[in-house]
């Protein structure tokens, strides 16, 4: 193991032999759309194939090159240095690197932006952790996972599973001589995992895939139920290995509650892992906290989301707050009012996140209706697994009938710039979240 590389030892992060903690920012909705990031509603997948649709394969292909240029470089990279970041997460969409319809035949022009970014990384000396946020079929049913169904079906097609650990071997072997590459997060949130045999065997061939070629860099292992419950691993622990786990302290601590209380809860929900830690001998690393709070209760979102860095740090526990940027929900850095994304995001936004509109209360409804005509009542866990699949709908009937008449009104001329608004000098930033 080479020592100028990041190391994982005894429950700690090690650089030539001194610890370091990990502090810095997910790279989300760049090489992987988010629609309610972005604010432009459906997967990648669809949005992409829309903008092929109206403007051609070539004009779509110039619009997304760009985007992917637009929206890290140099600029921000000054900007994350200022801040004292030390790491980010860059989240992959497979797509970018093999196509479903050639498995195993890798798109070499596909690396050309994480090659530029691994290169950033290292003229201003950050730490770059590429994260495989989707597969084929989809690690958990939402969206943003590659799923095109509203479920998770990468646990139940071994094909799948093997697409993943040979593109892993691919890609261990493409950086195994980048030391400021920290280390790869195997699988971004898996969660509905049908088959704890299928999980624990995808897991062992992944590493044994990325070990072959590459014995330097950590290995970040998620676990099920969205990088939250460990217990379906059958064995934790093994050469450069990290825990990666997500807390958004939003989802466990009311903002309501006193500073003190705030506390508590967070430390107690926290001993799960630094117990993990302690049975392990796995450093642990939040590959995603942060918060998605209405306008109206930001300022005590924040308050909790900076004593839950707080606490992360009185753990010895590094982490990567989600995300670096996005269109004005839940990151940093965003495009000014008037842009020319802003506009055409907000546009579209009364159509399907106002109140009345939002996907969620849709579902709802849909499964209130359910209830009434067949006369049983859902359970709340059915609930929660099958709302994605109606979700998944909605999306694709957004991009129908929504994203793409709005394209088909607006000229290609005018449509290729907004990808200029995610320039650093198009941009802001929430001060009180630099500020943590």
């Amino acid at each position: 193991m080479r020592k100028q590389y990041v190391q994982a030892l005894n429950g700690e992060f090690f650089v030539d032999e001194k610890p370091i903690r990990l502090r810095g920012f997910g790279i989300g909705s760049w090489m992987n759309f988010e629609h309610f990031m972005l604010r432009i509603p459906g997967s990648e997948r669809r949005i992409r194939e829309v903008f092929a649709e109206v403007y051609g394969q070539d004009n779509a292909e110039i619009f997304f090159d760009d985007f992917l240029s637009f929206f890290i470089g140099n600029d921000d990279f000054i900007f994350l240095k200022s801040l004292g970041v030390n790491s980010i997460r860059l989240a992959i969409n497979y797509r970018h690197l093999e196509d479903d319809q050639a498995p195993g035949q890798y798109i070499v022009e596909g690396f050309k932006h994480i090659d530029r970014v691994v290169e950033l990384c290292r003229q201003h000396g950050i730490y770059a952790i590429i994260d495989m946020h989707t597969s084929p079929g989809g690690q958990n049913p939402d969206t943003h996972s590659g799923s095109a169904t509203g479920t998770a079906g990468f646990w139940n097609d071994a094909s799948f599973r093997n697409r993943i650990v040979s593109l892993w071997k691919h890609v261990a072997n493409r950086y195994k001589d980048e030391p400021i590459i920290a280390g790869y997060d195997v699988l971004n949130e898996p969660a509905f995992v049908s088959n704890r045999n299928a999980f624990n065997e995808f897991y062992d061939q992944a590493i044994q895939a990325i070990r072959s070629v590459d014995s330097d860099h950590i290995i970040f292992l998620e676990g099920d139920y969205w990088a939250r419950d460990f217990s379906i691993f059958n064995r934790l622990g093994g050469h450069q290995q990290a825990i990666s786990f997500h807390f958004y302290p939003g989802q466990h601590v009311s903002i309501y509650n006193t500073a003190e209380e705030r506390k508590q809860e967070i430390d107690k929900r926290l001993k799960y892992f630094t117990d993990l830690r302690d049975q392990t001998n796995m450093p642990l690393w939040v590959g995603e906290t942060g918060g998605l709070f209405p306008i109206n209760r930001r300022e005590l979102g924040n308050e909790l989301v900076e004593q839950c860095l707080d606490s992360f740090e009185e753990n010895g526990i590094s982490w990567s707050f989600w995300a670096y940027k996005d269109a004005q929900s839940m990151s940093l850095v965003y495009p000014k009012k008037g842009t020319a994304w802003m506009s055409f995001a907000n546009s579209l936004r009364s159509n399907w996140q106002s109140k009345k509109t939002r996907t969620d209360n849709v579902v709802d409804e849909v499964f209130e209706l359910i209830e009434q005509k067949l006369s049983y009542e859902i359970d709340l866990s059915e609930k929660e697994k099958h709302s994605f699949r109606i979700s998944s709908l909605l999306y694709d009937l957004h991009v129908d009938y929504l994203v793409k008449p709005k394209l088909e009104s607006i000229a290609w001329e005018e449509i290729k710039d907004l990808p200029k608004s995610f320039l650093w000098e198009n941009c802001d930033y929430w001060n009180d979240i630099a500020d943590f």
